[in-house]
């Protein structure tokens, strides 16, 4: 399996990269190769005050935009390249 670089709070007040496993997309899903990313006020919560974390490291973020690199099964209104 290959992986990706992602930004992770690693322990509380740290942020830095680790490398993940890249699964492949499954059914009706794609796979995105990511331009750009934000943070949002509870991301801070999280890195700053461990505000509902777990387990470190946690990947913080679900604001991206990029290009889809693969897709999974029965995605029909995508391709690859699209932005």
């Amino acid at each position: 399996m290959s992986t990706h670089t992602a930004v992770a709070i690693t322990k509380p007040g740290i942020i830095d990269t680790i490398q993940v496993p890249t699964s492949a997309p499954g059914t009706g899903e794609v796979l995105i190769k990511v331009d750009y990313t934000s943070l949002i006020a509870f991301d801070t919560y999280m890195t700053d005050l461990g505000y509902f974390v777990q387990s470190y490291p946690v990947i913080p973020g679900f604001n991206v935009s990029g290009i889809v690199a693969k897709l999974g099964k029965d995605v029909t209104d995508l391709a690859v390249g699209d932005r």
